[in-house]
């Protein structure tokens, strides 16, 4: 299944604050900047080339261009433009964003070159940013982040170590920088990060819950958030998680279902169901509950994993027509993900 990138959760509001601060936005901007909250990648990395083509803003034009097609998932191209953004630079906009703009540029350089498989690129970025600013806790877990995508773990730790001591008992920022060690195969070390973390005082349930689920002690999980879960989504979402990872699906399918007719306002239960009922080989019903995902989801404009759980859906369903008419539309919005084109031209067989 597809992931969403984590950077890009707060880029498109972000890019918003920075560009609108200028009292010059263009007509083209606006719809550019709108299309990019919205999470239409496609249509604001058109609008973003128009505006460039007005001639004005031309630095932050292509930052937003740039983040547009990190949206898309066309890192390489995306790189470029955060590079054209860093030579349009003029005294004007220094005096405005007070060097706010460049070094937010370079952050998003770096994670498209994390994200091409250019990590070493990305640490030199991260290098010149921590010699300006060594305070900054998150650049260091960024840099932490491209150390160990570069397969640099030694590195990456002394970088998450700096992070952690910086902000002492902070478990959401050890828990992701666990959830990130893991991904670059170092999860024992996060594991050493949040060992005893499932027992400290006065720890948010649900945090304490997300840890537990972290180190696989998932019906030490359920037993903590069993009674939050009818009232408390996130705590819900855990519970369910867990049940799955339990196998035991049918409780799983429980929690969700105790939300009654709420479930249809979250696009993040409907996913939960819908993974739940592809487990269960229902594969229809679960193409069904996507398609319902997909419309909660449309609200908030996080579209990509949805969209791909529900293709997948419809291809084990046996439906290859309609799992190909939504893969193509699906490559409209990310056309660099590389996965999904290999998905297509198997889909082409069938």
């Amino acid at each position: 299944m597809k992931k969403v990138i984590a950077i890009l959760l707060s880029a498109f509001m972000a890019a918003a604050a920075l560009c609108s601060c200028s009292p010059t936005n263009t007509e083209t901007m606006a719809n550019a900047q709108k299309a990019l909250e919205e999470g239409d990648f496609e249509n604001a990395a058109v609008l973003y080339q128009a505006a460039i083509d007005e001639g004005k803003q031309l630095q932050a034009c292509y930052r937003g261009k740039g983040i547009a097609l990190m949206g898309k998932m066309e890192y390489e191209n995306a790189a470029e433009a955060f590079n054209k953004a860093l030579e349009s630079g003029t005294f004007i906009e220094e005096k405005i964003y007070r060097d706010g703009m460049e070094d937010d540029i370079r952050r998003y350089l770096a994670s498209c070159y994390i994200h091409s498989g250019e990590s070493q690129k990305a640490i030199l970025v991260y290098n010149a940013l921590i010699e300006r600013n060594d305070s900054s806790i998150s650049l260091y877990t960024e840099r932490g982040t491209a150390k160990a995508a570069a397969g640099d773990l030694e590195g990456a730790k002394a970088d998450f170590d700096k992070a952690i001591n910086m902000d002492r008992g902070n478990y959401e920022l050890i828990l992701n920088i666990a959830q990130t060690l893991d991904q670059y195969g170092g999860r024992s070390i996060g594991e050493g990060y949040l060992a005893g973390a499932g027992s400290v005082e006065g720890l948010d349930p649900v945090l304490r819950g997300r840890i537990l689920y972290f180190l696989r002690d998932y019906q030490g999980a359920v037993d903590l958030l069993s009674s939050h879960a009818a009232d408390d989504e996130s705590a819900a979402m855990i519970v369910c998680r867990c049940y799955i990872a339990l196998e035991d699906t049918e409780a799983a399918k429980g929690v969700i279902d105790s939300f009654g007719t709420k479930v249809d306002t979250s696009a993040e239960l409907l996913d939960l169901l819908g993974s739940i009922l592809m487990k269960q080989e229902k594969y229809s019903e679960a193409a069904e509950v996507y398609e319902r995902a997909v419309n909660a989801a449309k609200e908030k404009g996080d579209l990509q994993v949805t969209l791909y759980n529900r293709i997948v859906a419809y291809e084990y369903a046996g439906d290859f027509e309609k799992a190909r008419e939504l893969l193509t539309d699906y490559l409209q919005q990310y056309s660099g993900d590389e996965d999904a084109k290999r998905e297509l031209r198997f889909l082409k067989t069938r």
